[in-house]
């Protein structure tokens, strides 16, 4: 029977020992496959994905470590975590601007743990969905599954998240994450939402005239498009500038 060397490590691996990837290339289970957070997909990905989920990996840990270890410590009201997911895996940090994803890991039983986490910026979440699915449980028994399914931009390695929830959870994660972007579709946010579009509609207007006449330069083109972005998915100006900021402290 073939073998195969890890395309990280170099280790030799067979049949039990590997994991094969989507382009071929395998990478040891003992070793390599488990930096990876255990939703990300080793199947269908790639070796440059794998090595940018561990690298995302890597650094995301070292952040959890120094921002947010410290913040599900504090008293402070306008520093406290948010968190969702049916463990409770998915922090969510307003005071820093950034969300981490997190997975326990433990030597033997609820003995030696220790966490590893995948950090992005708020300002990067695009998109969350809901899912469910009907599975049968250990009694054969059939039962409902919920999971939202979290879309994060400018982000290599894992940067789409499905995730189980609790049942109802999804629509109080919705309700949050609309709110903390002001895109939230009610009465008392509607002076908001027209702002943005009528920002949106100036700055098109200003990028179209500019090509009529000729002279429609990168940064017109930019103002158009940040501006749809904000009027679409809510102004994240603020929100980047918390995230970079946290991030910029974080030691190496």
């Amino acid at each position: 029977m073939a073998k195969h060397n890890c395309a990280i490590c170099g280790a030799e691996v067979g049949l039990i020992s590997e994991q094969k990837l989507a382009d071929g290339n395998y990478i040891c289970r003992k070793v390599c496959a488990k930096k990876c957070l255990k939703v990300f997909n080793k199947v269908e990905a790639t070796l440059d994905s794998v090595n940018a989920h561990i690298a995302q990996v890597e650094y995301g840990t070292k952040v959890w470590n120094q921002i947010f270890v410290p913040l599900t410590k504090t008293k402070v009201k306008a520093e406290k975590l948010k968190r969702f997911g049916k463990n409770g895996q998915l922090y969510v940090s307003p005071s820093t601007g950034l969300v981490a994803l997190t997975e326990n890991r433990y030597k033997i039983f609820i003995f030696g743990k220790s966490t590893l986490a995948c950090v992005y910026r708020l300002a990067d979440l695009y998109g969350y969905e809901y899912e469910s699915e009907v599975v049968k449980n250990s009694e054969g028994k059939e039962e409902t599954k919920h999971y939202c399914v979290l879309f994060f931009h400018n982000t290599p390695g894992l940067y789409e998240v499905r995730m189980e929830i609790r049942s109802g959870e999804y629509n109080d994660m919705e309700k949050y994450f609309n709110t903390q972007f002001g895109i939230q579709k009610t009465l008392s946010n509607i002076k908001n939402t027209w702002k943005q579009q009528t920002n949106a509609i100036k700055a098109m207007a200003d990028a179209v005239k500019a090509a009529k006449d000729g002279n429609l330069d990168e940064a017109t083109a930019g103002n158009a498009i940040d501006a749809l972005d904000a009027a679409q998915y809510g102004d994240r100006t603020e929100w980047i500038a918390k995230a970079d900021a946290a991030l910029a402290k974080v030691e190496k």
